[in-house]
């Protein structure tokens, strides 16, 4: 019953019709979605409106101790062993790393919260002793990281808040992280790549909630803290990847997320996207030459 009722809220007329009943989508905001991760809730035309509307329920923001204890401290599998290896998108970014990382070369992870790709990459034998992985999160997200990290005893992995201090990177990995982020594609002020302080020769996205339609962003729930949403419109996503220089080299579908707001079945999403971004005066190094090919 619970799952048709979610279908017929996020899916069809009937949820649109439900959510213009006056008392319905605030009743849902304070009873459902502020008391369970990962539900989503409302659509606006902006960061700041869907940030105030989220004001309303819950804490907003993820540098919020309860949320990184859980995202990097859970005793899960998947924190132990790194990315979720159920997930099929995983292949794709674990496919490119091996193929683009070389001797010596820096990876920039934004939002990497606690290393968990860094620890997939070691657990795949990915890296090797001249490679550097910096991390940049929330004060929250990097305080749990290094203490997880120590523990660890790990030599190759950093730690900080501000990507303007990162350290120069070759490759720049946001994995599931942009859509939380103000003003990624720099449209209010300087983006993600105006940021950083070198161009990287590689950029690899995964987990992007893109479609056809405008720029959309809703509000997602994490218990004790939510973030606002961003769902990116691909034609502009893409055309600020290039006009830094840069070529969609390989995309990919990302089928094991989707995207159901109730109340708004015209923004529903089946998949998510990846992407890796290859800079167009870079030649491919031997390994990634025959797969970029392939993929060009």
């Amino acid at each position: 019953m619970e799952k048709l009722i979610k279908i017929a809220l996020t899916q069809t007329v009937l949820g649109r019709w439900a959510g213009r009943l006056p008392f319905l989508p605030d009743l849902y905001a304070r009873k459902v979605w502020s008391r369970r991760m990962n539900l989503f809730h409302g659509l606006h035309d902006s960061f700041d409106a869907a940030e105030a509307q989220a004001r309303r329920f819950s804490a907003v923001g993820w540098n919020d101790s309860a949320l990184a204890k859980e995202v990097i401290d859970h005793e899960h599998p998947v924190h132990r062993g790194g990315m979720d290896p159920t997930q099929p998108s995983q292949f794709a970014v674990l496919l490119w790393l091996g193929k683009l990382l070389r001797q010596g070369m820096t990876v920039l992870d934004v939002g990497g919260a606690g290393g968990i790709a860094f620890e997939t990459a070691e657990r795949f034998d990915l890296l090797d002793e001249g490679h550097h992985w910096h991390v940049v999160d929330m004060p929250r997200m990097v305080e749990h990281g290094r203490a997880r990290h120590a523990r660890l005893k790990s030599e190759r992995i950093s730690f900080g808040t501000d990507l303007g201090r990162a350290p120069p990177c070759d490759l720049l990995l946001a994995l599931g992280a942009i859509q939380y982020m103000r003003d990624p594609i720099g449209q209010h002020g300087p983006g993600l790549l105006e940021s950083i302080r070198k161009k990287p020769d590689y950029i690899l996205l995964n987990k992007v909630p893109v479609w056809d339609g405008p720029d959309q962003w809703t509000n997602q729930s994490f218990v004790t803290t939510s973030s606002p949403y961003r769902i990116f419109n691909r034609d502009g996503l893409v055309r600020y990847i290039q006009r830094h220089g840069y070529r969609i080299a390989h995309s990919w579908q990302v089928r094991e997320l989707d995207l159901r707001i109730p109340f708004h079945p015209e923004c529903s999403l089946d998949h998510f996207e990846g992407f890796l971004a290859v800079r167009t005066d870079l030649q491919p190094s031997a390994k990634a030459a025959p797969l970029a090919a392939a993929f060009a």
